[in-house]
Order: C-alpha cells, then structure tokens, then sequence
C-alpha cells in the first residue's frame, strides 16, 4: 500500500524517527487533535510504515520511512 504523505504525516514521522510516541504526545507534539492523529496512524500503520507496540497505551514507533 502506497500513501500519500500529509503534513501531518511528515509531523508523525519526524517524531517517531527519534524515537517511539503516544497519540497524546504525538497530538500535543504535533499540534493536531488526537483524533487525526489517531487516524493518520491507522493509515501510516495499514501501510506498515508504524507499528502499534502497546495497545493499552496507544504507543507507536517507526518501521520503515516512507520518505
């Protein structure tokens, strides 16, 4: 699956280049709500760009850098 990289992706994708994030911490980080956050990551993740590492969390870090 081939996306293509939002703004918001590129946000999402500098952070988890540095190292593994929450949805809240990517939200605040980011300056996007939670919710598009949430669902970029879903997309990034269908993509296996990222991986979910803990559910309970929501905590998240980088696979393979699309860019």
């Amino acid at each position: 699956m081939t996306v293509d990289l939002t703004d918001a992706d590129h946000a999402i994708l500098d952070m988890l280049a540095v190292g593994r994030c929450t949805v809240g911490y990517l939200a605040d980080e980011t300056n996007y709500s939670r919710q598009h956050v949430h669902n970029r990551l879903n997309i990034l993740q269908a993509a296996e760009y990222v991986k979910k590492i803990h559910d309970t969390t929501a905590l998240y870090a980088l696979e393979d850098d699309p860019r």
